[in-house]
Formats: structure tokens, C-alpha cells, sequence
């Protein structure tokens, strides 16, 4: 094992190499293309190597040579106290991100342990087409309640649902693309999860717009087509039982009487799960309020407004979450006590791979604006590319990183510091007004998002899809091909009934529930024909 493992390792270090090698020769390249190289670096690793670590790893080295012989007083400013690395590494946000996603990665696996949420799940010994349909139903609707982190949700649904489904004579790789689909999908549009402060932190340092980041996020989740359609179409699959492509052809597992369709062994409370989920999301905004202290006496309005925009945002999440993880502490079942600390720590350090990600992603954002990467690209589109054709450009540049690379962070940590200064670039330099830029951003940041997801969605090499394929006990390879047709129906229906419309001017609430109907008909037809003898 250790073997095959150097052996894949060896060719990545060779491609890393050489693109470091390949610097000195591309410094005789104009001004004006010299700064795309550490991002061409970056996606050529990728879709090369498949190694998130190694790919942006790589392209910051690429880009602190071409610093060091281009331009040596930015490459000494990036170094001293008051440059790019030690306010990536200072940022508030930057370090309450990596403490509140260990800290909720640490609830996830608590409340998982707690055995709280296995009630949700019970079945009677009924083995109907309505029994069947009540359990699916059962797992979308937990898929949504755990919110707070998608590695985690995978693994919780799949490994308490799969003897429920093995029951029910329900095929595993269906119970596989349901967990999976709730999961990452789930987290990236949820404003409390271990994805949401990584999700502020890029826009307030990207953004052309001084609003705060929450209310960008939010603005950007009715522009995140492919997770709203991809949910979306899990939900119409269960009410429908709407099986496509090799889907169709899966059969349930044996059951045997030594698989008991539900167990209580590790049964806890359901206040054990709920009870931290409520405390997380009641608290946060009672404590943002409380940590900002007004210069002067606001209107209620504004004071949220100042509040929710302040630097203590960050501290909030995490103060949020240590209420939240005490409670699933103090909730744990007194007779499996000694299991929490242990749940707690294996949580957050299953998060530490994602959190290296996020580092070296944070340190080529701040590359990329002192090497100018954004403007070079902006004057390289922004004469033939309308700016409301960005985001569909930027959703498919995402959905084939993630796809290749199998890792959303790492596709989120390329292209967001790419995507959000290049429209603001392409704005001025195309001469659009304040308000188009305030429209058309949020839409960006949903398709980066959406994008990223995609792969994390169903790419063999993704974390998620591996992690949804072991807790439902199917393999990789038999999860991956039965999904993908459902993934890229989101895709396609996120391209053609989102992000087009909108350029075309649909708005996008507009474009969800338009898409949505449409998508809701599509089902329908295609499920009566299926019916028809």
C-alpha cells in the first residue's frame, strides 16, 4: 500500500518541479500576461494531479518567484508585518474560521455519537411502497436538519440509515445519492455550518462591495442554482421514486436476520441532538448584537446592520458554537459519557486536511493582489466578455476544477480570489454602474459556490462522495456512475434555467422558481411514461 502510495506521489512532485522550473523561462513573457501564471500552474496541477494541497502549494511558490525577480520590493513588502502574509495569517476572520469549523466539526460528531438523532429514523415492520417513501423522506428531511457540517452528515445518515434501507428493500446506492446529496449541498447554503465562515472570509476579502458579507452571502444563495436544483430533484426522486440511468437497475441488499433494521444500542435522547442544533442558531445573533458596542445610539435597524458588519462577527461564530458543543456535552447519554471527548476530537481533526486547504488558499488570494491577477484577466476578457456572462463562465471553470480535483475548498480557494476581483475590474472597465455590480456579484459568488459543490457532489476523488459510498456500504465506483446522471441534470438545469436566464436579465428568485417548475413537469413526464405499460 505504502508502495502504490510513492508511486502516485512521485509523478505529482515531478509535475510541481517543473512547473517551478518552468518560471524562469516564463519571466520573459510581457507584464501582462506574466501574472496568469500561478493560477494556470494551479489548474494545470490540479487537473494533473488531483492534489488540492499540492496544486495551490505550488502555484504560491510560482508566484513568490516571479515576486522575487520581477518585482523585489513587493516580494520583501509581502513578507514584512504590514503585508499579504501576516494579514492572511492576522485576520480576524482567517483565525476564528479555522477555530469555529474545528469547533462544529467537534458538535457534528458529538451529536452523531449521541445517538439523538437514530429515533428520527424508526420504522415499523411494514415493508410498503408508502413505508419506503415516509423512511426516504425521513433521510432528505434529516440530510436538512444536519446543516452544521456535510462530511459529517454523510457519515451520520449513511451508517443509521443503511439498516433501514437494507429493511425496506431499498437499493444502497439510492440511500448513497440521497446522504450525499444532502450533505455538502446542505452546508454550503446554510448560514450556520463549517463552510460559512471560510464562505465570509473569501468574500470580505474579494468583494468589490463594501456590504457587509453576510448580506452578500445571502444574497448569493438564490443564485446558487445547482445546489437549489440539486436538492431540489433529490426531494421530486423520493416523491416520485424517479430512478434514472444506472439507477434504475440497482437492486436492495439481502437482509438478514442478524441486520436489525433499527438499533438502540447507542440510542440517546432526541434532545441530545436538537438541543445543540437550537442553542447554535438561537445564540449567534443575540451574541453578535452583544459584542458590538455602537459609538453612538442607533436606530434598532441600523444597530443590526453595524452589528452584523463588524469585526466581532467572527468571535460571535465561535462563542456560538462553544455554547453549542457544552450543551451536546452536558446532553450526552450519562451511561456513554467517555465516548464525547473522544467523538469531539476525532471531528475536529477530520477537518485539518480541509483547513490546510483553506491556509494556502488564503496565501495565493493575497499573491493574486499583489501580482495584479484579476486586472491582467480583466483586460484580457473585459473587451469581449459582458460582464452578466460571468458567472456562467465561472460556474463551468467550477464545476470541471471540482470535478477533476474532487475537493470543493480547493476549488473555492482558486477561483473565488480569481472571480470576485475580476468582476469588479471588468466592471470598470466596461463602465457599469454601481448597482449592476451590486446585482451581478452575488451571482458570482453562487456560482463559484455552486461550482465547487458539483464535484464535491460526484467526483470519484471527492471526500464526501468516498465517505457517502463507505457509510451506505456500496463502493466508490458503483455511487459515482449512479449518481452523476442526477448531477448532471442539477448542472445542466442550473446552466440553462439559471445562470443564462439571469444574464439575460431573469432575476434570480425569478429563475429558481421558474426552473424549478420546469423541473417539477420534466419529472412528472418522465415518470408517468416509465408507468405506462
Amino acid at each position: 500500500m505504502e508502495d502504490s502510495s510513492e508511486r502516485q506521489r512521485l509523478p505529482s512532485l515531478i509535475l510541481a518541479g517543473s512547473s517551478l522550473l518552468l518560471t524562469a523561462p516564463i519571466l520573459v513573457l510581457p507584464d501582462t500576461v506574466l501574472p496568469l501564471w500561478p493560477a494556470l500552474v494551479a489548474l494545470i496541477l490540479i487537473f494533473t494531479t488531483r492534489q488540492a494541497p499540492l496544486s495551490l502549494a505550488t502555484a504560491c511558490l510560482s508566484a513568490l518567484l516571479l515576486l522575487f525577480f520581477k518585482d523585489r520590493p513587493s516580494f520583501a513588502g509581502w513578507f514584512d508585518w504590514e503585508g499579504g502574509l501576516w494579514n492572511t495569517l492576522s485576520s480576524p476572520w482567517h483565525f476564528y474560521a479555522l477555530l469555529f469549523t474545528l469547533l462544529l466539526g467537534a458538535l457534528a460528531a458529538v451529536v452523531e455519537s449521541s445517538g439523538g438523532l437514530l429515533k428520527l429514523l424508526h420504522t415499523t415492520g411494514e415493508i410498503t411502497e408508502r413505508a419506503r417513501r415516509r423512511f426516504l423522506s425521513s433521510v432528505f428531511g434529516l440530510g436538512l436538519l444536519c446543516f452544521f457540517d456535510g462530511l459529517a452528515n454523510a457519515l451520520m445518515l449513511g451508517r443509521v440509515a443503511r439498516p433501514v434501507a437494507d429493511r425496506l428493500r431499498i437499493p444502497r446506492a439510492y440511500l448513497a445519492y440521497l446522504v450525499d446529496t444532502t450533505s455538502s449541498a446542505v452546508a454550503c447554503l446554510a448560514f450556520l455550518s463549517t463552510w460559512i465562515v471560510t464562505q465570509l472570509s473569501y468574500i470580505a476579502a474579494h468583494s468589490p462591495l463594501q456590504k457587509p458579507p453576510y448580506l452578500q452571502f445571502l444574497s448569493s444563495i438564490p443564485h446558487n442554482f445547482y445546489c437549489l436544483f440539486g436538492l431540489y430533484l433529490a426531494f421530486l426522486s423520493v416523491q416520485r421514486r424517479w430512478l434514472i440511468g444506472p439507477m434504475g437497475s440497482r437492486k436492495p441488499t439481502a437482509h438478514t436476520a442478524k441486520s436489525t433494521p433499527f438499533s438502540t444500542e447507542k440510542s440517546g435522547p432526541l434532545k441530545s441532538a436538537l438541543l445543540p442544533v437550537i442553542i447554535l442558531l438561537a445564540s449567534l445573533p443575540v451574541i453578535i448584537l452583544l459584542l458590538h458596542k455602537p459609538n453612538d445610539v442607533l436606530p434598532f435597524g441600523q444597530l443590526i446592520q453595524q452589528a452584523l458588519n463588524a469585526s466581532t462577527v467572527p468571535l460571535a461564530f465561535v462563542i456560538s458554537s462553544v455554547l453549542a458543543l457544552l450543551t451536546a456535552f452536558i446532553l450526552f447519554p450519562s451511561t456513554r459519557r467517555k465516548e464525547a471527548p473522544r467523538a469531539a476530537l476525532g471531528g475536529a481533526l477530520q477537518l485539518l486536511p480541509a483547513l490546510g486547504i483553506l491556509l494556502l488558499a488564503w496565501v495565493l488570494g493575497s499573491l493574486f493582489d499583489v501580482l495584479g491577477t484579476a486586472h491582467v484577466l480583466s483586460r484580457a476578457l473585459g473587451s469581449w466578455l459582458p460582464l452578466a456572462a460571468l458567472p456562467a463562465g465561472v460556474f463551468i471553470a467550477g464545476c470541471l476544477v471540482s470535478f477533476v480535483s474532487g475537493t470543493s475548498w480547493g476549488t473555492m480557494g482558486l477561483l473565488m480570489p480569481l472571480a470576485l476581483p475580476l468582476t469588479g475590474t471588468m466592471a470598470e472597465s466596461q463602465g457599469v454602474s454601481p448597482e449592476v455590480l451590486s446585482g451581478i456579484v452575488p451571482v458570482v459568488i453562487g456560482a463559484v459556490f455552486g461550482g465547487a459543490v458539483f464535484g464535491d457532489h460526484c467526483s470519484p476523488y471527492s471526500d464526501t462522495t468516498i465517505v457517502s459510498a463507505l457509510a451506505t456500504g456500496v463502493s466508490t465506483h458503483e455511487h459515482t456512475i449512479t449518481q452523476l446522471p442526477y448531477a448532471l441534470l442539477a448542472a445542466g438545469a442550473a446552466l440553462a434555467l439559471g445562470y443564462l436566464p439571469v444574464a439575460l436579465g431573469l432575476p434570480g428568485w425569478l429563475a429558481v422558481f421558474s426552473g424549478g417548475a420546469i423541473l417539477t413537469i420534466l419529472v412528472l413526464l418522465w415518470t408517468r411514461a416509465d408507468r405506462v405499460p
